[in-house]
């Protein structure tokens, strides 16, 4: 048999309802709600200092942006693997000692209050504060170099869909500061889409099994159109590989390195 209901019954109804959420979240906002919700997902980019960072996503963490220089640690390696969640902010997995930049063990990783907590089985706990993700030091604008820079490197360069584009460039000695940048060209719109790898002396390890991952000294992946760029305070004399990757896509962008002494 329908059932059928009065304006009464669903006014009633509605009512009950708000009740019980007010009872669930006592005097939250819906937005305070909503944060909690997230709160415990295994996502987010955290500072390691010295200009370090890495981003946390699925069951690990990776170094993405390289700061100074730290004896068997580059951008693209692993900072946390297979991470499995224990509790509402708490995960188990292998993590990094000493401070971040130590030798993968087992340990245990809490996330509260945009504070990232690694605290290493066998090794001292530490703590490390939610960040901005950047590349190489600097991200979008003009850089860090002003017109009076020398030109190495300043040409259009398209690419499909999976391919490399590679270049090599000899650095001089006493460079103070170098800026390796790929921009949007005014003749291209929409296609500025080529990620940006830099390496000393070979080139950029680019893999896309298990997971999109790289070995290289710096990486710019941004998002849609944004700028990519790499920037090196005092870079070692000699050559340097420079790799244009069209990810998810085809590309044409203008590629541009400089250098001050």
């Amino acid at each position: 048999m329908m059932r059928t209901f009065t304006p009464v019954k669903t006014l009633v109804s509605c009512l009950l309802l708000v009740t019980l959420l007010s009872t669930s979240f006592g005097c939250k906002k819906a937005k305070e709600v909503i944060e909690e919700a997230w709160a415990g997902y295994w996502k987010g980019v955290f500072d390691l200092g010295d200009g370090w960072q890495v981003e946390l996503d699925g069951d690990r963490a990776t170094f993405v942006t390289a700061g100074t220089s730290k004896l068997g640690i580059k951008a693209g390696d692993p900072f946390t693997v297979g991470m499995a969640k224990t509790g509402d902010n708490t995960w188990r997995g292998y993590v990094r000692s000493q401070n971040g930049f130590g030798f993968l063990g087992w340990g245990n990783a809490k996330i509260q209050d945009n504070k990232l907590t690694i605290t290493p089985d066998e090794g001292s706990p530490y703590t490390v504060n939610a960040g901005t993700k950047s590349t190489g030091g600097s991200t979008g604008g003009t850089g860090g170099i002003g017109a009076g820079a020398q030109v190495l490197a300043d040409e259009k360069v398209s690419g499909k869909r999976g391919e490399k584009k590679i270049f090599r460039i000899t650095v001089p000695s006493g460079v103070k500061q170098m800026e390796i940048k790929t921009s949007e060209r005014t003749d291209s719109y929409y296609y500025n889409l080529a990620d940006l790898f830099v390496r000393k002396g070979s080139e950029p390890v680019i893999s896309l099994t298990p997971q999109y991952s790289w070995t290289a000294d710096c990486a710019g992946v941004e998002s849609n159109r944004s700028d990519e760029v790499c920037s090196f305070t005092n870079p070692a004399a000699g050559e340097w590989v420079i790799v244009l990757y069209g990810y998810n896509s085809e590309f044409t962008t203008q590629l541009t390195v400089k250098i001050t002494k």
